[in-house]
């Protein structure tokens, strides 16, 4: 990597600048004046303005960090997911997932790195003080002769962001004012935009607080340099407490296989001639074996990270892992057989799609462990694979997964189907309910009016136009009634 990358320096560029105030400022009215209840247009514009100085660093070449741009197609398209699905895990998880990788991209923007996984370790260098911080964004505006050229060579583009700059906080401000003087000009706009809060006195300080928090987060992060190396040389573990611990671990889960084997050979049968309880034995497992695969590698990782290429440490690490696999595929079995007897739910879609995931990384790991190749090229190819899992699953409608399969298996046998189930899946689920006499449960709190641009969502909008209210009963808790 050359390290002259890291001392790129976006304060040498005056648009930048003036494009990171005003978005700092756009966005500090917004966090306070949109609601917050659920994800709806202001997010979604939130998030594509605070992706826009990244790009922007990206287009003017002026970030040291090269795989930035490589992480940003996969933050659209999970914006994009929020956007579209209903679902818990978009609703709930994907909004807080989305700020934080924005933010560790921003972090690691100005840093030389060698490989992606450190993008998601982000090195926080000592700050400076913070009034410090925010004037090396404040300082190259009052001081314009800095950036002579770039005016001249962009002088009616530049013109026009300095105006809208001026133009638009006092115009915010106006608008506040007439909407505290008239209440049908007030109700006009709130209607128009529906702001959980006009502007009330108290955002004269949260506000100017909000947009102080943004100009000190752009300003840290392009001060947060550094070039960042990769330790390869590493002392290698004691050979004997290794082959002690990894042999006694191998017996434990040697043992615990014994039990599993009539089972992953004889299956459903070997069961019912055991009188083992099914629903019982096909419950009970497989979370606890997800959790066994997870730390086992783990324990893989810390072992190759010190892995000397010792051929003991590689047959005790590979048969544990292989042991491991064998788990893996028992508790699979487990959470088919339950799947087959209960139906399927999203948790269950998710521990089995992750056990999938864990079976591939012990696969990788064992073939690591004797093509010998260094341990961070491993953790990258973990790093690389979870984000294209994870992302492949967010952009999944799970919950009309869910309701079509449980539909269509317990098609013959409608009294095993747990109606309640889909109902309380989300929106999504009604392209494959039609046909039933199952409603979708809406509740109060996730009602949303799509005349109204703070309440719209195109994934909720489009479903409730297509397929109308018929089949959505509305819950309002507040009036105990639902229609």
């Amino acid at each position: 990597m050359n390290e002259s990358k890291a001392s790129k320096n976006p304060l040498n560029n005056l648009l930048w600048i003036i494009s990171v105030i005003t978005i700092s400022l756009i966005l500090s009215i917004i966090k306070n004046l949109a609601p917050y209840e659920y994800i709806a247009s202001w997010d979604i514009i939130s998030y594509i303005l605070l992706l826009i100085p990244l790009i922007h660093l990206i287009y003017i070449q002026e970030i040291a960090n090269p795989f930035t741009k490589w992480i940003i197609p996969f933050v659209l398209i999970l914006i994009y997911d929020v956007f579209y699905y209903n679902n818990d895990l978009a609703r709930d998880f994907l909004p807080f997932i989305i700020y934080g990788i924005i933010a560790m991209l921003y972090l690691g923007s100005m840093q030389s790195i060698e490989y992606l996984f450190q993008v998601f370790i982000p090195k926080i260098n000592s700050s400076e003080k913070i009034f410090t911080i925010v004037s090396m964004l404040i300082k190259p505006i009052l001081s314009l002769k800095r950036y002579q050229q770039e005016l001249f060579d962009n002088a009616l583009y530049m013109r026009i962001v300095l105006a809208l700059l001026i133009t638009l906080p006092v115009m915010g401000l106006f608008l506040a004012l007439f909407m505290a003087s008239d209440p049908n000009f007030s109700n006009f706009i709130e209607n128009l935009f529906s702001f959980h809060n006009p502007f009330k006195a108290y955002h004269s300080f949260t506000v100017p607080f909000v947009l102080f928090f943004f100009l000190v987060f752009f300003a840290y992060s392009i001060s947060n340099t550094t070039h960042r190396k990769i330790n390869l040389n590493t002392q290698a573990f004691d050979p004997v407490i290794i082959g002690i611990f990894l042999a006694s671990l191998n017996f434990l889960f040697m043992s615990f296989l014994l039990f599993q084997v009539a089972y992953i050979f004889g299956g459903e049968s070997y069961i019912k001639e055991s009188g083992i309880n099914i629903s019982y034995y096909a419950r009970e497992g497989f979370f606890q074996l997800a959790t066994v695969m997870s730390i086992v590698i783990f324990i893989f990782l810390i072992i190759i990270y010190r892995y000397k290429n010792e051929k003991l440490i590689a047959i005790l690490m590979s048969g544990l892992m292989l042991q491991t696999m064998v788990m893996g595929y028992a508790s699979l079995q487990k959470m088919y057989l339950y799947q087959s007897i209960k139906g399927a739910t999203v948790l269950r879609y998710y521990v089995e799609w992750f056990d999938y995931l864990l079976l591939v990384f012990l696969l990788l790991g064992i073939i690591y462990l004797f093509i010998k190749r260094p341990f961070y090229y491993m953790l990258n190819l973990i790093v690389i694979l979870g984000l294209i899992s994870f992302t492949t699953v967010a952009s999944l409608n799970i919950d009309g997964i869910v309701a079509k399969q449980n539909i269509a298996q317990f098609a013959n046998n409608p009294k095993k189907l747990d109606k309640n189930l889909i109902s309380n899946l989300s929106i999504d689920a009604l392209p494959y309910i039609q046909q039933t006499d199952i409603k979708i449960k809406i509740f109060h709190k996730n009602q949303r009016d799509c005349n109204k641009f703070n309440n719209y969502h195109l994934g909720y909008c489009k479903k409730l136009a297509k397929y109308s209210e018929n089949k959505i009963e509305f819950i309002d808790f507040r009036s105990n009634d639902s229609r």
